[in-house]
């Protein structure tokens, strides 16, 4: 895997030796999030056929420099995927490019192909039926994911437009990706072969199609088997291995014309430059990719935080969340790199089969890459990750005494066990379950009244659940209470932190209010955590108006804030004059405890 800087924007080649190359243009936003892995493995899989293939993020969006909600974000995403062809030819020599488009990436590559010469061939995967049916989805999602949080809807409105999991899209951009329709482009091509895998099929696309192929035997249409259950979530969605075998093998077949061009050997190290920042994508031994950030050329570094990935959610963050934590802190003085852990995100696979996300050889990838900060130059390391990021953080402070600083958001396990993967397990299945429901059963009715059949399935399943987590946190409970090494030795995990503690570790446990990972702190710290409150260097930090995963601006920038702090040597122990006890009343952004 080659990490390449262009156009403002990050990407990440894979190397092969076929005369026709590969353009992946993903998804936007949550859907990016759901799909990376699988577009990853996809290019995996295309680049083992014999076609290079390039994978990057469109401006404003991932690891791409700018913001989603800046002016003509339609043009220039579609404009990209010219850049990332243009890019792909000069680094590898080939003549011609097969675009691969997801979602709204399928409709953004019709445009993009429109316009060029050099297209061997299409490929849309779950492409909408237009643009205005796309803008209805993700209306449809964000009332499901942004509606329960008060504070991003605020936001949306005060910027205009609306949030999706987020991810915000302007009014402009939301107009301009309702105007999109297959009817709007018009193909310049002739015989051009196109497969369509998709969920539903429409008679516009379908004609569309057949347009730009020049004739419906160069069509091929499927279905998108899967695609629910790869879209439920970045953390419990599951790869449809069979679409990605179908469109490798379709990709084989239509291999394009034999012209090949030298490419270009850059000897120069690829660098996104920024006012406030500057960042460098890497490959750290042979299947952890990352990116580097650091403060403006010239900037004195005080410090370093490793991003760990939030469950599944590649190293762009939630919400991109990790993304404008690190440039925020840059301008802060503070280097970061964030990665993601082998098997996650578009790092590699490890060799060996390992745990989901809970795995304690985890460590030694941390380990990896804090050897690899060194090596650059940069010391002085703290860990920081949310949910099993936080986990991984904590055990790899344990075992790294390198780490000075550790920053824990919403731990939903300290000490894994067999509760733990059922508690994963029943997750899973209730996410994969929602996106087997019909439309509607699975989404809100914003008119009229709900069908009460689906609206009794909902509550039932809902209920279900809530019986069964309140069944497991039990037994975690029970089972952290009657180890074995409880009997013989101090509570584990509590001697685990007072052992960091001891190292002169700094730790800062970070909340959101309500979360689950309030139980799992009083399950090894006592009611409210009051046993933390005795451990020296050991400060936490209270969330209000967020959720798990940090979905408001706000909950981040609190964060940050306090990374910040945290990273200036300040002071982190517990301070509770801060807070006024209320978890039910308003209050301000951030509250410390």
């Amino acid at each position: 895997m080659k990490p390449l800087v262009f156009n403002d924007t990050i990407g990440w080649l894979k190397e092969a030796h076929g005369s026709t190359g590969v353009v992946i243009a993903g998804g936007h936003g949550f859907e990016d999030l759901c799909s990376r892995r699988f577009l990853t493995l996809l290019a995996d899989r295309i680049a083992q056929s014999g076609s290079p293939v390039l994978q990057f993020d469109y401006p404003g969006c991932g690891d791409a420099a700018g913001d989603h909600t800046a002016p003509g974000r339609v043009a220039a995403w579609a404009a990209s995927i010219g850049a990332a062809a243009d890019e792909l030819k000069r680094q590898t020599g080939v003549a011609q490019v097969i675009i691969v488009g997801f979602r709204l990436g399928a409709l953004l590559a019709a445009l993009a192909a429109e316009r060029r010469n050099d297209v061997a061939g299409l490929v849309l995967l779950a492409p909408p039926a237009s643009g205005k049916a796309y803008v209805r989805e993700m209306t449809a999602l964000s009332r499901m994911i942004d509606a329960a949080l008060p504070s991003v809807e605020t936001d949306v409105e005060t910027l205009g437009g609306r949030s999706v999991a987020g991810f915000r899209l302007s009014a402009e951009t939301l107009a301009d990706i309702g105007s999109l329709g297959w009817q709007e482009v018009q193909s310049r091509h002739s015989a051009l072969p196109v497969l369509v895998i998709s969920t539903v099929q429409t008679p516009a696309l379908s004609k569309w199609a057949e347009d730009f192929a020049g004739s419906p035997a160069n069509v091929v249409l499927a279905e998108f088997d899967g695609y629910g259950r790869l879209m439920c979530d970045p953390t419990a969605n599951r790869i449809p291995v069979a679409v990605i075998e179908r469109c490798s093998d379709w990709i084989s077949d239509h291999p394009g014309g034999d012209r090949r061009t030298p490419p270009v050997l850059d000897i120069n190290v690829p660098v996104l430059l920024a006012f406030d920042y500057e960042e460098e994508p890497v490959v750290i031994g042979l299947n952890m990719c990352g990116v580097l950030c650091r403060p403006a050329s010239g900037s004195k570094i005080r410090d370093t935080v490793l991003f760990l990935n939030s469950g599944a959610v590649p190293h762009v963050g939630w919400a991109r969340g990790t993304v404008e934590s690190a440039r925020m802190l840059a301008a802060e003085g503070i280097a970061s790199l964030r990665i993601d852990l082998p098997g996650l995100g578009q790092s590699d696979a490890p060799p060996e089969e390992r745990l989901f996300l809970y795995d304690a050889r985890g460590s030694v990838d941390v380990s990896r890459a804090i050897d690899w900060l060194e090596q650059n130059g940069l010391g002085h390391v703290s860990l920081a990750g949310i949910c099993s990021g936080a986990f991984q953080a904590f055990h790899a402070a344990r075992a790294d005494k390198r780490v000075h600083r550790l920053v824990m958001v919403n731990p939903l396990c300290f000490s894994w066990n067999s509760s733990y993967a059922l508690d994963m397990t029943v997750w899973k299945a209730y996410e994969a379950a929602k996106a087997d429901r019909k439309p509607s059963e699975a989404e809100p009715q914003p008119l009229g009244r709900p069908d009460p059949l689906s609206a009794f399935r909902m509550l039932t399943s809902k209920n279900s659940r809530a019986l069964v987590r309140r069944s497991l946190e039990a037994v975690k409970t029970t089972l952290a209470n009657v180890r074995p090494s409880t009997f013989l030795r101090a509570r584990p995990v509590e001697r685990w932190m007072r052992d960091l503690a001891s190292r002169g570790v700094h730790v800062l446990i970070a909340t959101s209010e309500g979360d689950l990972s309030h139980k799992e702190i009083d399950r090894h710290f006592g009611p409210d955590g009051e046993r933390l409150d005795t451990i020296p260097n050991v400060g936490r930090l209270l969330l209000r108006d967020a959720d798990h995963t940090l979905t408001p601006p706000h909950a981040r920038h609190a964060l940050v804030a306090r990374l910040a702090d945290h990273a200036r040597d300040a002071d982190s122990r517990t301070v509770r004059s801060g807070w006024n006890g209320d978890r039910t009343a308003p209050a301000p952004s951030l509250s410390m405890r």
